[in-house]
């Protein structure tokens, strides 16, 4: 239903984009979906830590190059060569070396942009979108000398997965419904197909609870008596 729902906010993000609450809580629902993919992945045991450890620097990767052409524009514009020179890197620039110079980078460009918060607001940086960079650094921090996964791992993953999917469900609950109200009218297709998303369809795919009852057999004829 999460993955569902969350496909469906996606295809339709031109709509809702410039809703600032809704882009919120867009946002700690997408964290939310990573956090459950990589336990996923750990109570599985597939990919190893190696594969994790990639996949949260290429998350860190966009997610602070976004911030640094941002800040370099803002840096540029009001002639800043100090802050230019602390956020000056490409894309693969600023994720390549050993783990903990990139973190140490990213912590830097994180801190320089935080700086000028207030002002990067209209080259579109939010406080949501640092605040997300910094969690993106901490996941990355924390993963970077991830040992392979264990028994213990798996079923630590298994029982966090639980909280999650609750946690993803509350923010859809609590922080995303209550607003979908507002393109009801404006776009009816999104409305509908978010809510279609939202039906939570029991695990087993019985409805019999709600399906008609099935007609009775027809009586055969009976045959005419013999004479």
């Amino acid at each position: 239903m999460v993955a569902a729902t969350s496909g469906v906010i996606e295809k339709y993000n031109t709509v809702w984009k410039d809703h600032e609450a809704f882009t919120e809580g867009v946002e700690a629902l997408t964290e939310t979906e990573a956090s459950i993919q990589y336990q996923v992945q750990l109570a599985e045991g597939n990919p190893g830590a190696s594969d994790v450890k990639d996949q949260a620097l290429q998350a860190l990767g966009k997610s602070v190059h976004e911030v640094i052409g941002a800040t370099l524009s803002y840096a540029k514009k009001n002639a800043d060569p100090e802050l230019a020179a602390k956020v000056d890197y490409s894309a693969t620039e600023v994720i390549a070396g050993k783990a903990s110079e990139v973190v140490t980078r990213c912590r830097t460009i994180y801190d320089a942009a935080n700086g000028v918060a207030d002002d990067l607001v209209k080259y579109g940086i939010t406080a949501a979108k640092l605040t997300m960079l910094n969690k993106k650094i901490d996941a990355f921090d924390k993963v970077k000398v991830a040992p392979r996964q264990s028994q213990v791992e798996k079923s630590a993953a298994t029982q966090l997965l639980t909280q999650l999917v609750g946690e993803a469900v509350r923010i859809l609950r609590d922080d995303l419904d209550g607003l979908m109200v507002q393109f009801q009218d404006a776009n009816p297709n999104f409305y509908a197909e978010y809510f279609a998303a939202r039906v939570i369809v029991d695990a087993t795919g019985s409805h019999a609870e709600n399906a008609p009852p099935a007609p009775a057999p027809a009586t055969p004829a009976a045959e005419p008596a013999k004479t």
